[in-house]
């Protein structure tokens, strides 16, 4: 006759191998999360700053546009050769307009 006996030695050492396994899937979980926070953290850093420097840059040429279209005058305009002229309207009085019902 044959008795089955348990392997407790075995199974403890399962036991262990599996709970050391779930222990360091967990510890490279948390580092992984920590690393991927901290690089999330200074991409939207980055991004900030760039944001920050582009509203500069617009605000410096909007800037640069208003003293630009400061400058133009009647005069300026004449010396690089445009002319004034007179503008002509049709009479309005000779026009009629009628409506279809």
């Amino acid at each position: 006759m044959i008795t089955q006996t348990l392997d407790l030695n075995n199974i403890e050492r399962k036991i262990f191998w599996v709970l050391a396994s779930a222990l360091c899937a967990a510890v490279g979980f948390y580092m992984y999360s920590a690393l991927v926070i901290t690089v999330v953290g200074v991409d939207r850093e980055n991004l900030f700053r760039a944001a920050h420097d582009l509203a500069n840059k617009t605000g410096m040429l909007e800037a640069e546009y208003l003293a630009q279209s400061n400058a133009v005058t009647l005069s300026h305009a004449q010396e690089l050769g445009f002319h004034e002229i007179n503008a002509k309207f049709a009479d309005v009085g000779s026009i009629k307009f009628s409506m279809a019902r």
